[in-house]
């Protein structure tokens, strides 16, 4: 929450003085106006689905896992790769009385889950009780993560585009490109990444001591017979 708090803070900050940055220099560039570029804002997230697997054993799940400990055993495993590419490219003019420029920037980003992987323990029979009680659990997560990506680019999105308003960015000679690349890099990439934790947060509530008691004694306690309290 701080985290968030402390971007939303640098976000609103950044706005109010790159706005009256740009207020203040728009009228030595008339130029850009009458170009009719604008700066555009496109955001895709792509999700490739999933893939279950049966091959591991509960003991080399635990190797894969980030939240058990020595000993445990795991009886099923959801894991995701994202990826955030952001690419800029567009237009630049410069006003050679005036020593300003604008950029007309045209960003594109692409927000990516590679096929999320699902993981359940090769000791549990595919199509028993106890393997579709945890693949229920696990697709629980699964869905967490295919929710959540369109949440993201929305939320990004909606920021984005009040933040550039369509307008062209106005910045002093040769320097436009560079300062969007460092707002890139010191506003949205950890905006971006702060989404994406808040997500990671979702799925340990899922994983709660609770939880995983409750899936533990399904299908007459198979996983308790078996594991006991080393389950996780």
């Amino acid at each position: 929450m701080l985290i968030r708090i402390l971007i939303c803070s640098a976000i609103f900050l950044y706005l109010s003085v790159s706005s009256a940055h740009a207020e203040n220099t728009k009228t030595t560039l008339n130029r850009c106006d009458a170009t009719g570029e604008k700066t555009e804002i496109s955001i895709k997230s792509t999700d490739q689905g999933f893939k279950v697997s049966n091959q591991y054993t509960t003991k080399n799940l635990n190797t894969k896992s980030l939240n058990s400990f020595s000993g445990d055993f795991v009886a099923g495993l959801t894991s995701l790769e994202s990826k955030t590419t952001i690419d800029i490219e567009g237009p630049t003019w410069q006003d050679k009385s005036k020593e300003g420029e604008c950029f007309a920037a045209k960003i594109r980003i692409r927000l990516i889950y590679q096929p999320i992987k699902v993981y359940i323990g090769s000791e549990f029979t595919e199509g028993s009780c106890i393997y579709n009680t945890i693949l229920e659990h696990e697709m629980q997560h699964v869905n967490i993560y295919r929710e959540s990506l369109l949440k993201i680019e929305n939320i990004v999105k909606d920021l984005m585009e009040k933040r550039f308003a369509g307008k062209p960015i106005y910045a002093a000679k040769n320097s436009s490109k560079r300062a969007l690349d460092n707002e890139i890099d010191e506003i949205w990439r950890p905006l971006i990444k702060s989404e994406f934790a808040k997500v990671q947060i979702q799925q340990n509530e899922l994983d709660s001591d609770e939880n995983l008691d409750k899936l533990s004694w399904a299908c007459l306690g198979a996983i308790q017979s078996e594991f006991g309290s080393r389950f996780r």
